[in-house]
């Protein structure tokens, strides 16, 4: 019977021995598929953190998309405004030399009209000179 009993925990031994190994063998299993995990599950944290820096810089690119869009249409509306004013102060050149010429015009005729009034006027000095030194004698 002691025989037995050494041959039953000898087997006892063995079999914890084979389970306990087992056990290990499967510890370090599982530990490696933890580190896997680890690692799969950082590298899953560091794409999603790369993906909203991503998404942030396409806002911000997306923002400055709409800036830019925004001055190039006030550029664009200024530029509409000043041809405009050009035209119109082209315009307004144009109506003026015009008022000019018609003024020059006017005042040219003026100074033939006050010219020849002036003619007229020494004519009539002349004769009434003329009638006077007649009167005179």
């Amino acid at each position: 019977m002691y025989e037995d009993n050494k041959r039953q925990r000898v087997e006892d031994t063995l079999i914890n021995s084979f389970e306990v190994h087992n056990l290990t063998q499967e510890k370090k299993k599982l530990q490696a598929s933890y580190e896997k995990l680890v690692e799969d599950v950082n590298a899953l944290v560091d794409a999603q953190q790369r993906r909203v820096e991503i998404e942030k810089t396409d806002a911000d690119t997306k923002k400055l998309e709409e800036k830019y869009e925004m001055v190039k249409n006030l550029a664009a509306a200024h530029a509409s405004v000043i041809r405009n004013m050009k035209l119109k102060l082209a315009e307004e050149r144009k109506n003026l030399h015009i008022q000019i010429d018609e003024m020059q015009k006017s005042v040219e005729e003026s100074n033939v009209k006050l010219h020849e009034s002036n003619v007229k006027l020494q004519e009539s000095n002349l004769k009434l000179q003329g009638i006077k030194a007649i009167l005179n004698e």
